[in-house]
């Protein structure tokens, strides 16, 4: 049987004196519409920054009103450099300081206006997508401890795909005990996302190297994080007074 399926194969071959280029023909066009299946994933904004920076001072103010804060957003010269890199995210431009590819992790001290940015940045992402009723999924902005409560209400598996922010990483359990077996939430749900090639948003105080340390996520939990996150630090003190 083998024999005649190699005899098969090798007629294939003698009959057809162009089967190399006509395999790397078919895996550019494999590789090629993978490539446009990424972009398709992706909301790529065409709008000039002066624009972008206007909507967001606009969203950023739904935000601190929606959280009661009677007072306005504000960019200045700590948060206008990363509002500048979501843009340049948003645009799909070359000019972002790390891989288009990979998710954005921002990370600083406590207070200093990580969480009110990508929670604007979800508002403003959503309100187009519901708006100009696109076909793609809406950002979930949620905190690590509440995703880890979910994880543990229904599985990592319904999070897997979801497009997500997830606020305060790292300060969540790194595990927990569910009937005396020793879990871990949110560590298993990184492994599918890193795994499906699912795009992950997040802020942390921590750094890459404090994640990747045994009281937190472990050396291979932190690899997949390098391999998942742009780790971009935002400068500034506490702007809560």
């Amino acid at each position: 049987m083998e024999k005649e399926k190699d005899l098969s194969i090798r007629g294939v071959i003698s009959t057809n004196p162009d089967f190399y280029q006509i395999l790397q023909s078919d895996i550019s066009e494999i590789i090629a519409g993978e490539k446009r299946k990424m972009l398709e994933r992706r909301l790529i904004l065409p709008l000039a920054y002066p624009d972008f920076r206007d909507l967001f001072q606009s969203f950023g103010n739904v935000c601190l009103y929606s959280r009661n804060l009677n007072r306005d957003f504000v960019i200045d010269k700590n948060n206008e450099p990363i509002i500048e890199q979501l843009y340049l995210y948003l645009t799909n431009d070359s000019a972002f300081i790390g891989d288009l590819e990979k998710g954005i992790m921002l990370q600083g001290k406590y207070g200093c206006g990580k969480t009110v940015l990508f929670e604007t940045y979800s508002l403003l992402y959503n309100h187009i997508i519901r708006k100009f009723s696109l076909r793609h999924p809406l950002l979930t902005f949620i905190k690590s401890v509440e995703l880890q409560e979910q994880i543990i209400q229904q599985s990592a598996k319904t999070w897997a795909h979801r497009q997500v922010i997830i606020d305060e990483f790292g300060r969540e359990s790194k595990t927990v005990q569910d009937y005396g077996n020793v879990m871990r939430p949110v560590s298993e749900l990184l492994s599918l996302r890193s795994d499906a090639g699912t795009t992950t948003h997040g802020t942390t105080n921590f750094t890459l190297e404090t994640l990747s340390s045994e009281d937190f996520y472990g050396a291979m939990i932190g690899d997949r994080l390098r391999m998942m996150f742009n780790f971009i630090t935002m400068k500034g003190e506490s702007r809560r007074c």
